[in-house]
């Protein structure tokens, strides 16, 4: 265990695997929105620590990304900075884009919104194989490829893809990478530094609450022109007339969720207690640990069991979650599941014991075969 129990609200007598879902808050959160009380209360100087706030947020999201403060900003959620990104583009009738046919609706949705300018959707088929589904994505990439949306981490499989094989490919026909570290950031090593767009949410593994990530990477992507509101510019000579801010705060088109800021913040600071690379290790150990029972057990795994292809996440089917998540916390273990995904996912995070484990290696295989 890296992050203690008693530093939870809510972890006493509970072995929770649901950080894929929701995880639970630090009691010192309590704190941090304190404090955003008492500064809200000063004015006009409360407003400047707000940006402040802000500002301390943007480094250490940087500074786990491995990209600079200014590329930061917040958003309302990962799927408001997907279509914030997707605004961007001067799209043209032929232009296509490319994701796998289960990825995250939001990006999957998007890209099909987009054919209403002629813009052609492109979505191999899902690969059990995470090698194979970045060969497939790679095969997919013409000249015409504007964008291509990928999970690092797959919500629906928890497979973890090989980035840079389809970074490369795509930078190599001219497009860009956005991709979406909801199910990585915070749980194993994330360098952004040679990717165009990333989107990431804050309440599952960066422990904090419902507001969005957005990373621009102006040194590979310089024309960046999003939908626009007061935040994103500062006033020209006409009325209609604007220039963008020149750093990522041209992405957040209002205030940004500050009271948010201060927990994520908090939930950021607490994370870097422990770095990114004992973190991973601890979670692929202990997840390994619990993939091997299930599968001794015959579940349908949908995860890979190398641990090059996978994170915090294990996920297998299930064909009737809900029920299956009822009967796990009736025994005190909280896992996540999905009527339309058909699986249940278990998480691993740094405050999951090795006794957690233990015990759900103990009583999840039964439940299992009751399932099958």
């Amino acid at each position: 265990m890296l992050y203690p129990k008693a530093d939870f609200v809510g972890l006493t007598g509970v072995v929770h695997l649901a950080a894929g879902g929701e995880t639970p808050m630090l009691i010192s959160h309590q704190d941090a929105v304190q404090q955003f009380f008492h500064d809200k209360a000063l004015g006009m100087p409360g407003r400047e620590r707000f940006f402040a706030m802000r500002h301390e947020c943007a480094q250490r999201v940087a500074q786990m990304l491995n990209v600079h403060a200014s590329d930061i900003a917040f958003v309302g959620s990962s799927s408001a900075g997907i279509t914030s990104i997707v605004s961007a583009f001067d799209w043209q009738p032929g232009d296509e884009v490319i994701t796998v046919d289960d990825e995250y609706p939001s990006g999957r949705y998007v890209f099909g919104w987009l054919q209403r300018y002629g813009v052609i959707p492109v979505m191999p088929a899902y690969e059990a194989n995470p090698a194979d589904e970045a060969s497939a994505i790679i095969a997919a990439i013409t000249d015409r490829t504007r964008l291509i949306y990928i999970s690092h981490v797959s919500t629906r499989t928890g497979r973890r893809l090989p980035l840079e094989r389809i970074v490369a490919a795509a930078h190599a026909h001219g497009a860009r990478v956005l991709l979406d570290a909801t199910h990585s950031l915070g749980i194993i090593a994330v360098d952004a530094s040679n990717i165009d767009f990333v989107v990431c949410s804050g309440y599952k593994w960066l422990l904090g609450t419902h507001q969005g990530i957005v990373v621009w990477n102006g040194r590979l992507t310089p024309t960046f022109e999003p939908i626009v509101g007061w935040r994103s510019a500062t006033p020209a000579r006409q009325p209609e007339q604007f220039q963008y801010h020149a750093d990522a705060a041209r992405i957040e088109v209002g205030n940004p969720n500050f009271l948010d800021l201060y927990i994520l913040n908090n939930a950021l600071r607490y994370h870097q207690q422990v770095d990114s690379v004992t973190l991973e290790a601890y979670a692929l150990a202990q997840g390994g640990r619990l993939y091997d029972a299930l599968a001794e057990a015959g579940t349908r795994l949908l995860t890979p069991r190398e641990t090059t292809y996978r994170a915090g996440n294990i996920c297998f089917s299930a064909q009737h979650p809900a029920s299956f998540v009822a009967r796990a916390r009736a025994l005190g273990i909280e896992v996540w599941g999905d009527a339309d995904l058909q699986r249940v996912r278990c998480s691993i995070h740094g405050y999951v014991t090795p006794q957690d484990v233990d015990t759900a290696m103990e009583l999840l295989p039964n439940l299992v075969t009751a399932e099958m």
